[in-house]
Order: structure tokens, then sequence, then C-alpha cells
């Protein structure tokens, strides 16, 4: 210790008292081989978690096109010069989604009363009315589409919302 921080009046035997060394800091890596496995097999769950939920959103995408495809079309049905052409939109977007998710061979033959059917299988959300709503939409003249209600269109389109979020197809 210097001779200047010591006070003179010091005891000789605390004199030659010298600072203890600090001990090495502490090693942050794992002191045993089973915490470097651990680490590993949490980086590869969290590595497959992430792979999984990427899938699940890529699987999903057409839903969300589909939901925003109906948003537009019932912007449509908001003014009644637009309307007859937006509900007849409704019907193929139904369609589209469908044959995105379900084999082609289940869904594109499908029409009419079998059609309603599949729809209500898959999910339920078409009740007669909606249903038949629907098959109005698909196949009836501009003049007839003219006479559906905003109401009845935003049943449709409620209807045609929570199935194309909500089906559930069996592949």
């Amino acid at each position: 210790m210097s001779d200047a921080l010591v006070p003179h009046d010091t005891p000789a035997a605390l004199q030659s008292l010298r600072e203890l060394p600090l001990p090495a800091p502490v090693s942050y890596a794992p002191q045993t081989i089973g915490w470097v496995f651990v680490a590993v097999l949490l980086v590869a769950i969290a590595l497959v978690a992430a792979w999984l939920a990427w899938r699940a959103h890529e699987r999903s995408r057409y839903r969300r096109e589909a939901l925003a495809e109906l948003a537009r079309i019932e912007t449509k049905l908001g003014e009644k010069a637009t309307r007859a052409s937006a509900l007849a939109e409704i019907a193929p977007l139904i369609k589209r989604t469908a044959l995105a998710a379900a084999p082609r061979e289940h869904v594109a033959a499908l029409s009419g009363p079998s059609w309603l059917a599949y729809l209500k299988k898959t999910h339920g959300a078409f009740d007669d009315e909606s249903g038949a709503l629907l098959y109005t939409a698909s196949y009836a003249p501009r003049e007839r589409l003219a006479g559906i209600t905003q109401q009845q269109a935003q049943r449709l389109v409620q209807a045609a919302r929570d199935w194309i979020g909500h089906h559930h197809v069996e592949v």
C-alpha cells in the first residue's frame, strides 16, 4: 500500500495489510454438457414451433384473401346501384374458397341443394334463408337481385364471412 494513503496514526500491524484480490469473473457458459443439450433442445423446439406457426399461417392465406374480398364486396352492397352485382359476386367467392380448401373433385360439381348441404356440413353457418339468398344471388336475373333488401344482403354477407372464417373441410 502506498505510504501516502496510510494515515500516520495507523498501528504497524495494520500497515502491512493488503487488499484481497478479487476472484475471476464467473462464466455464463454452462459448466456441464447437460445444460448444452437442454439449450440445444429448447432452440430446436422453438424453431419447430415457429415453422409450424408459419405453415398454419400460410395454409390460411386463402381465408384472409377471401375475407378481404368479401369486405370489398360488402362496401359495394351499401349502394343500391351496385348491390345486384355485389350479390352476384358472393357465391363465386365462396366456391373459390371451397376449392382452395377441399379437393376439386369433392367441390367443383356441387350446385343447388347439394352445394348448400356441403356448406352446412363443413360449418353450418348457412341456414335455409341465407342458403336461399345465396342460391338467388347465384342464379337469379339482375332485376330479381335488385329486390333483395340491405338487411337480407347483410345476413348473406355475415353467413359467408362466418363460413369463410370457420369452415373445416375433411380431406
